[in-house]
């Protein structure tokens, strides 16, 4: 093992930061820019391994490693300013997004004051396709990666010193190599797991580790650092949003990062390139500009309608550099240099009440406590998110039941309307499903397929043990359809699975009693097929600040116009079904109305208030439930 890599100030490491960060806040600005920006954060793992084992190594070769003063290091560099982030972005947040917005923020927000938001979205959050309440705070998974690796990787470390100090090397080039194995096979199986979690972005992080234990060059080797500097740029040319992450590709940046932490020397070409002293003073604000940029764009971007032009998008991206470096000056400087917390004590009380006030304000938003102007504003129009919005299955123990509610979110948002007009009933449902004889819209291979697939049975189950005999089906019915164990599509329902769709409509009815009738409810006219700033409802609507919200929307441009009209000509050939059409009493005169009688007819971008769901369900004959 040669030695540790020295831990003084190299200024090329702050201009290799600013190559780190330039591409991320480009890539966050507009995609457009560069595509392949977001793999800069791949180099500051790089970089984050090589910097902490060097430390860490230098130390442990004085006799004077100290795990807490080790980690007192990293309480004083990273929690002080994340804290301040996520209080001001608290506020920010409460102040614009909407309340169903604001729920999914305070997931992240919990998420990110424990360290622990690459887990979180992880489990459904797309880095290139994120929820507008995630996007502000997307950006910290990279810190839960590093908390949990600052955690870890000490104690590995000093194990493996004290015992097998021979071992230290190979066991972290062993580790890395598992890892990058790990993220082959995991992308294709799971994609947000294999980009998220600490185990398939370790091999980065070990790669750092490798080079700042490797032996010494026994001369400058500046062609290895220029080398490295054109696999950085090579990579971010390369990669895309479509590239595997991780993948092969992001070794070109990544052992390109490392060959520069190593062999960049003083005097030498490489080293006089980074340390220009603009690059060395954004590399010295990388890590404030990184907490800063997302919320500003974030925020920016989700109170204007349409692409940010380049006039906003750089005022952006300058205000995140400005308070990048604000919170270098007045908060990351002094703490680290103790001129502010100086007893470790005063740092954990002040750390620990940073982060307590924003994780107390998601979990209180969580919990139902919503931004008070637009709440109020869904309040007064009765808009606000149904408590059991994403419910599937609910089916009482015991007593008769009047109806069953049949199909996906679209059948849910019909549920308590249902209930009032009609009784006690049961929802049998899954999100996004669309289940018929023997196929469904969801493909072999889709984690939810088998549930969806389920669908028939649990509604023959409820229908014949209670003895119901009202099924009302609600559902959005413009889908893909696949047959039962294929996952090659029909087509759509309103095309060629057309035919389809019908013939399994009638398995489904032969499957029930013969004196069940089964009323279709035909598509919703969901806001969002309107375009426009409608896209994500007209709450969401009213946050852009550029544009004047309309009340209503053409009936021209309601969701699956000709799909209902070929549904009631279906049920008009069959006894046993009853088309009722969800857009009669919602799009009088021509026009589909957002608010209607002082009421939202809808609470997001597709789904009904109960205001609405009652008025469609006001068509339903109560004589059908005495059959």
């Amino acid at each position: 093992m040669g030695a540790p890599a020295a831990a003084r100030h190299r200024p090329e490491i702050d201009g290799l930061r600013a190559l780190a960060i330039t591409p991320v806040v480009v890539h966050h600005a507009d995609p457009a820019w560069l595509p392949g920006g977001y793999a800069g954060v791949d180099l500051f793992f790089v970089i984050s391994g090589y910097l902490i084992t060097g430390i860490i190594a230098a130390e442990l070769a004085e006799g004077r490693f100290s795990l807490w003063r080790f980690w007192e290091r990293r309480l004083r560099r990273i929690v002080p300013a994340l804290a301040v982030m996520l209080m001001v972005s608290s506020i920010a947040a409460w102040a614009i997004l909407t309340p169903l917005d604001f729920r999914q923020f305070a997931k992240a927000l919990v998420a990110a004051a424990l360290f622990a938001s690459n887990l979180q979205f992880a489990r459904g959050t797309d880095y290139f396709y994120s929820a507008e309440g995630d996007r502000a705070l997307l950006h910290t998974w990279t810190l839960g990666v590093e908390e949990q690796f600052y955690i870890l990787f000490p104690l590995l470390l000093l194990g493996l010193w004290r015992w097998r100090p021979r071992m230290v090397l190979p066991a972290i080039a062993a580790l890395g190599l598992a890892s990058f194995a790990l993220a082959l096979w995991l992308a294709p199986r799971w994609p947000l797991g294999a980009f998220y979690l600490l185990p398939t972005r370790m091999w980065e992080l070990m790669l750092g580790a490798a080079f700042a234990l490797a032996p010494a060059p026994e001369r400058p080797r500046d062609g290895l650092a220029l080398a490295g500097l054109g696999l950085i740029a090579l990579g971010l040319a390369l990669i895309g949003p479509g590239t595997a992450a991780p993948g092969p590709l992001f070794l070109l940046p990544t052992i390109g990062a490392a060959l520069v932490l190593r062999f960049a020397q003083a005097g030498g070409l490489a080293a006089r390139l980074l340390g220009w002293r603009p690059l060395v003073g954004l590399g010295l604000v990388s890590y404030g500009t990184y907490l800063w940029h997302q919320p500003v764009l974030a925020f920016l971007q989700y109170v204007h309608f349409g692409p940010l032009g380049p006039g906003l998008l750089l005022a952006g991206i300058a205000a995140s550099v400005g308070l990048g470096a604000l919170s270098h000056i007045f908060i990351e400087q002094p703490v680290r240099q103790r001129q502010r917390l100086a007893r470790p004590a005063l740092l954990v009380m002040a750390c620990a009440a940073g982060i307590a006030m924003p994780l107390g304000t998601g979990l209180a938003a969580y919990f139902g406590m919503l931004p008070a102007r637009s709440t109020a504003l869904a309040q007064r129009l009765e808009g606000l998110r149904p408590a059991d919005a994403e419910a599937e299955m609910v089916v009482p123990e015991h007593g008769a039941l009047a109806f069953v509610l049949y199909g996906d979110s679209h059948a849910g948002h019909y549920f308590g309307a249902a209930r009032a007009r009609f009784g006690r009933g049961a929802l049998v449902s899954a999100l996004g499903c669309l289940s018929a004889g023997g196929l469904s819209s969801r493909a072999p291979g889709d984690p939810k397929e088998p549930a969806c697939r389920a669908l028939p049975d649990a509604l023959e189950t409820v229908v014949r043990t209670r003895q119901v005999r009202l099924v009302i089906w609600g559902q959005r019915w413009q889908r893909w359809l696949y047959p039962a164990g294929s996952d090659v599509p029909l087509g759509t329902t309103y095309g060629a699975g057309q035919p389809h769709l019908f013939r399994a409509m009638e398995r489904l009815a032969a499957r029930l009693p013969a004196d069940v009738r089964i009323v279709i409810i035909g598509n919703a006219p969901t806001p969002e097929t309107a375009g426009g700033a409608l896209t994500g409802g007209w709450l969401r609507c009213r946050a852009y600040a550029n544009v004047a919200c309309p009340r209503a929307f053409p009936a021209s441009r309601a969701e699956g116009r000709r799909l209902n009209a070929a549904l009631e000509a279906f049920a008009a050939r069959h006894p046993r079904f009853v088309y009722v059409d969800a857009a009669a009493p919602l799009c009088p005169d021509g026009h589909c109305l957002l608010v209607q009688d002082g009421r939202l007819n809808f609470w997001d971008e597709s789904h009904l208030t109960h205001a609405a769901a009652a008025r469609v369900l006001s068509q339903i004959d109560p004589a059908l439930l005495r059959r």
